[in-house]
């Protein structure tokens, strides 16, 4: 049996019907241009119209995050590149100098933690003079212990050995204190030193412009030697699976769930069309297309695909089998047709509706004959 397969596409909340096995009934019954006519069985399909454009799984753009002239471009359009290779190097005569002047505080605090290092090693050596000389004072200080219980010194004598002794004693731990304090005042100079030089090379890399993601360079936005301020676009990578990018009207997108099957034509491909599924629907309003987004996956993708390629898709929606329908010009209003054996009008359930066609839910069946209204005769 020969089968025909007729697609059309229609905007939003329309019809596809692909016929099967026309042929045969319209033999039977007549044309739909006829005075009369019988149901005939269809395959029906409920889709969705929505138009897109092509767009990588992960969108890139590359901004300047300090403002310079460009003295390097290391890209090109239609380029490769991978996580941390260099794209742009900006000029950056005084952030240099600051890198370099963070690096020399670096060294000289690095240097004066070590523990050879003067400034720690004269104190080191005062503390060592004081203990000699606490030693001293206090085996002085035991010896007048003993005398003056014999009243062979004085006991101003012995103040004065005991003054002298609790002074060694007080000047050995201020100087230990002192070299305590040193070496924290001096770590947290390090510290700072080494944030300061951190502060300066994550600065100095503003001016290295390095790619965050795996993919092909897109566009180039600027040419060596111009002005980037910061915060402007220089280039857009993109990366990952291609995608499809549809915008749905608001009347359709309670329609629309993930998994749907979606019929994709791209405006580079005039003759195939490639079938792709719903895999994610944006939960806001596109202001800017006044549409909602949802995004698709190809099921079987073009060999050649350019992103931004504009297209448009059938979104199925619902199927359905040998679904009885008639030409929608034999409907009277408040769906009703006229019977041809007694030209009695009958109330008949309708389903699905299309400028050409409506689908018979319950009423009619394949033998019963209905003529078309006078006006579409004349």
């Amino acid at each position: 049996m020969q089968r025909f397969f007729r697609e059309k596409r229609i905007m939003a909340n329309k019809w596809i019907f692909i016929l099967s096995s026309i042929i045969p009934a319209l033999l039977t019954t007549g044309c739909v241009n006829e005075r009369t006519v019988s149901p005939i069985k269809m395959d029906v399909i409920d889709v969705v119209f929505a138009s897109g454009y092509l767009v990588k799984e992960s969108q890139y753009m590359v901004i300047a995050n300090t403002e310079g002239f460009i003295n390097e471009s290391m890209v090109n359009e239609g380029d490769s590149v991978h996580i941390g290779d260099g794209l742009f190097r900006l000029s950056n005569q005084v952030q240099s100098v600051q890198l370099d002047n963070a690096r020399s505080s670096y060294r000289d605090a690095l240097n004066k933690v070590d523990p050879n290092s003067p400034q720690l090693k004269q104190l080191e050596l005062q503390i060592d003079q004081a203990e000699v000389q606490l030693r001293l004072d206090s085996t002085n200080f035991e010896r007048y212990q003993d005398l003056v219980r014999t009243n062979a010194v004085s006991r101003s004598d012995f103040d004065k050995v005991k003054a002298q002794y609790e002074k060694s004693m007080a000047n050995v731990a201020i100087l230990k204190k002192s070299l305590s304090d040193l070496k924290r005042s001096l770590q947290l100079n390090l510290k700072n030193a080494k944030d300061q030089l951190e502060i300066q090379r994550e600065n100095n890399e503003d001016y290295f412009i390095r790619s965050r993601i795996r993919g092909v360079v897109q566009h180039v936005y600027k040419e060596h030697g111009e002005l980037v301020k910061r915060g402007e676009q220089i280039a857009e990578i993109g990366g990952g699976a291609d995608l499809v990018k549809l915008f749905v009207a608001e009347e359709d997108i309670s329609n629309i769930a993930v998994g749907q099957k979606a019929r994709i034509a791209l405006n580079t491909e005039k003759v195939y069309r490639f079938d792709a599924q719903i895999t994610k629907i944006y939960p806001a309003f596109d202001e800017s297309e006044q549409s909602f987004v949802v995004e698709a996956r190809f099921l079987n993708r073009p060999e050649t695909l350019f992103t931004g390629t504009q297209l448009q898709a059938n979104i199925v929606i619902a199927e359905k089998k040998g679904a009885l329908v008639i030409p929608n010009d034999y409907l009277l209003r408040d769906d009703k047709v006229i019977l041809e054996d007694n030209g009695d009008t009958l109330s008949i359930e309708i389903g699905l509706r299309t400028s050409e066609w409506a689908e018979v839910l319950n009423g009619l069946d394949l033998h019963t004959v209905i003529r078309a209204p006078k006006n579409t005769m004349e």
